[in-house]
């Protein structure tokens, strides 16, 4: 059964890859205009296998990209052991994706292919290890999916969902391996901008 959701799944992503990119839409400037801006916060972060948490440092900047797009870039601080923001234990990702709406799914981004002028646009192709990723816009959050095929045949799926509060902004994130919970994390950001 596992394994046919993720046939199921992967069927459905690599479909999705295949259709033509839309020049944009209402649908698109109205909803994601709300997210346009920058900001700051922390969450907390449960590594479940292992039973270890983690304080983290947020940073989300959303902005307008063409074909009515949006880029989105982060920055995800993990602190050492003891909450400290400098060491050989802190880890820094930063992060930033362009992402275009799918044409005949309203609501629906994918990853902007990258390519250029002596380049072909290529999505990527989970196939090959490569992560394949798409967002929803809907009712105020915003949610990235990433997912991969690793070496061994093991699908990896993260979760970020942002969504809109009074402050700012509240993240959650989740990642799986196979259908086992890895990480999980929750954190507030106020917006600064």
């Amino acid at each position: 059964m596992a394994m046919r959701s993720l046939t199921s799944l992967l069927t459905v992503i690599v479909v999705a890859a295949a259709l033509p990119l839309t020049a944009g839409g209402a649908f698109a400037a109205g909803h994601i205009e709300k997210f346009y801006g920058s900001y700051v916060g922390s969450g907390t972060a449960k590594r479940v296998l292992e039973n270890v948490s983690e304080d983290r440092d947020l940073d989300v900047t959303v902005e307008e990209y063409k074909n009515g797009g949006f880029t989105i870039k982060w920055i995800t601080v993990v602190r050492g052991p003891d909450g400290a923001r400098v060491g050989e234990d802190v880890k820094r990702r930063e992060v930033e994706e362009n992402f275009v709406p799918l044409e005949g799914k309203e609501g629906v981004f994918i990853l902007a292919p990258k390519g250029g002028l002596f380049q072909k646009a290529e999505l990527p192709n989970p196939l090959r290890g490569e992560p394949m990723r798409w967002a929803t816009v809907e009712d105020g959050a915003m949610t990235v999916y990433s997912m991969a095929i690793g070496d061994d045949g093991e699908s990896e799926l993260q979760v970020y969902r942002r969504t809109l509060s009074d402050k700012g902004m509240d993240i959650s994130f989740l990642r799986l391996r196979d259908e086992s919970v890895v990480v999980e994390m929750q954190g507030e950001l106020v917006r600064t901008k």
